[in-house]
C-alpha cells in the first residue's frame, strides 16, 4: 500500500464555503519514501473523480513545515495555496496548515 486518501463533497471546518461545485481531497497515509509518487498517484485519481462528478474545483490542506516543503510538493502538482490555519490539537499544541485549490 502506498498512499490512502478520502475525498468528501465538502471542506472541513477550517476552510470556507467556496459556492461552488468541488471535492476535498483528506490525504490519511503515505509512506514516506515514496512520498511523492504517492501523491501523484492521489491528485491524478482525485482530479479524475472530480471530473466525473463535475466539480470544478479540488482542494486539499497540508502541514506548513518551516521549510514549507509540503506546500511546494502540491504546488509542484498545479495546487496554489490559498489560505493559512492554525488547528489546535487535543494536547493543546497548535497545528499550522495551509489550505491548496486547483482547477479541474
Amino acid at each position: 500500500m502506498g498512499a490512502i486518501s478520502v475525498l468528501t463533497d465538502g471542506a472541513p471546518e477550517f476552510a470556507p464555503e467556496t459556492g461552488e461545485p468541488e471535492l476535498y481531497l483528506h490525504p490519511l497515509v503515505t509512506r514516506v519514501r515514496r512520498r511523492p509518487l504517492s501523491m501523484v498517484a492521489l491528485v491524478a485519481d482525485a482530479r479524475a473523480e472530480a471530473a466525473r462528478r463535475g466539480a470544478q474545483l479540488l482542494r486539499t490542506h497540508c502541514w506548513t513545515s518551516e521549510d514549507g516543503c509540503p506546500v511546494r510538493e502540491y504546488e509542484e502538482l498545479g495546487f496554489t495555496a490559498t489560505l493559512e490555519f492554525e488547528e489546535l490539537r487535543s494536547d493543546g499544541s497548535i497545528w499550522p496548515g495551509q489550505v491548496l485549490q486547483t482547477r479541474v
